[in-house]
């Protein structure tokens, strides 16, 4: 294919729709640049979607990131491609080609008009109406979440029986049992890397009991499990009986500055931990929060005066120790943490209702199959080096490094700044 590399004005690719990917979609839009967005999810979002509020503000996560997802969808120069994911992606001389795959929703969530008459037909929900314990997974027609724009209903395929009263039922026409994978190529001037980072599975280190029990929970299980939009509506309650607990264990660092999984710091963990049981004691007085620690790091604008204010206002409890034995009591009596206090170098055990282990955060770019990250210039530990190659020039939030929101906002808005400049043709 010959390719007009200087007379065409070619997009530029970003991939990951989290808010380090709509920050760089933004402000490319915004200075006239056309862009493909490629999210692999539902919805754009990314991990902070699945957040209840943002430290160091304490504002809840809805409002900013609805809008920003607003404008990005409504754009005119941002194309928005969700439920998709790349299948190739290789040089063109100056230009890049890329061959992505979308999984077009049984739900077209730009006809749904948010009625609800599926749900009233769908016998899998009829059925459910008598069920106590009702998660998302047993759902065959679930609500996309408050952050999400446009609202629109999802179909479970896992659960879904395929009756088609829903199909039938559907005033716009939105519904569509029947629709398959569409490839599409693109070519395009650049690409930018936004695709975020995932909880990796604790279970190989069994010292921290992960799986074990319903109480020993990930930090991002434990935020949706409190969250004001979660299934308890913010009331904090253990996941085991309901009740509420007495005191909660953070456990940071699970996973991570730790050899065995990931060396690194995630950045995140600490602010994340003083947040959630900030939260914790202000839905809940009466229970109380543990912090166990490595090195407490506040790193960012007021985040050591969010951290002192949380730990005095809160009566927070922090132990500098890393628990070296989580598991199950006998008779259901809740949680045993085994540990040595390094402040005091004394060996100690603990009783607990929950525990939150925090710390085993991930690239999502090591989950890419290797045909599709083969030709991607990544360090060891799977994230992007930038300048390694033409394809990996560019990226930004957890795909480069570590890195909380407010972080990756500014790393997105700098890779839009930094693929404008390259892309300029030389004088």
């Amino acid at each position: 294919m010959q390719l007009d590399e200087g007379k065409q004005d070619y997009p530029i690719l970003i991939i990951g729709g989290g808010v380090a990917g709509i920050t760089a979609a933004l402000d490319l839009g915004n200075l006239g640049q056309r862009v493909h967005l490629i999210e692999i999810d539902h919805w754009l979002g990314g991990q902070v979607s699945n957040l209840d509020k943002l430290y160091p503000t304490d504002h809840c996560a809805f409002c900013p990131l609805w809008t920003e997802i607003k404008k990005c969808r409504e754009h005119p120069y941002i194309t928005v491609h969700t439920c998709t994911s790349v299948k190739e992606l290789k040089e063109e001389g100056i230009l890049k080609k890329v061959t992505f795959v979308t999984h077009p929703p049984v739900i077209d969530e730009e006809k749904c008009v948010f009625c609800g008459h599926c749900v009233g037909v769908c016998p899998v929900e009829k059925d459910l109406v008598t069920l106590d314990d009702q998660v998302n997974s047993d759902h065959a027609i679930c609500m996309t979440r408050d952050h999400v724009y446009p609202p629109a209903y999802t179909i479970n395929e896992d659960v879904c029986t395929k009756c088609a009263l829903c199909e039938e039922i559907c005033p716009t026409g939105a519904i569509n049992l029947r629709r398959t994978d569409e490839e599409s190529t693109l070519i395009v001037k650049n690409v930018i890397w936004a695709t975020g980072f995932g909880e990796a599975d604790l279970s190989e280190l069994n010292e921290f009991g992960s799986g074990t029990h319903p109480d020993i929970m990930t930090s991002m299980e434990f935020e949706e499990w409190i969250s004001e939009t979660g299934p308890n509506k913010g009331s904090v309650k253990k996941k085991s009986n309901l009740e509420v607990p007495i005191e909660i264990a953070f456990v940071q660092c699970a996973g991570a500055r730790d050899k065995r999984m990931f060396p690194y710091c995630s950045a995140v963990c600490c602010m994340h931990a003083l947040k959630q049981a900030h939260w914790v004691k202000k839905r809940s007085p009466q229970t109380k929060c543990t912090i166990f620690f490595t090195d407490l790091r506040t790193v960012g604008k007021n985040y050591y005066k969010y951290a002192q204010q949380s730990i005095v206002a809160g009566h927070l409890k922090l132990v500098r120790g890393r628990p070296g034995l989580i598991l199950p009591l006998p008779e259901k009596e809740g949680l045993g943490i085994k540990y040595e206090n390094t402040m005091t170098q004394k060996a100690e055990i603990r009783r607990f209702d929950m525990v939150v282990l925090n710390g085993a955060l991930k690239p999502s770019i090591r989950e890419l199959k290797p045909e599709q990250r083969d030709r991607l210039s990544l360090d060891h530990w799977g994230f992007v080096k930038e300048g390694g190659d033409s394809i990996s020039n560019f990226a930004c939030g957890f795909s480069l490094a570590p890195a909380d929101v407010m972080e990756s906002v500014i790393q997105g808005s700098a890779a839009a700044w930094d693929v404008i400049q390259k892309s300029r043709p030389e004088r």
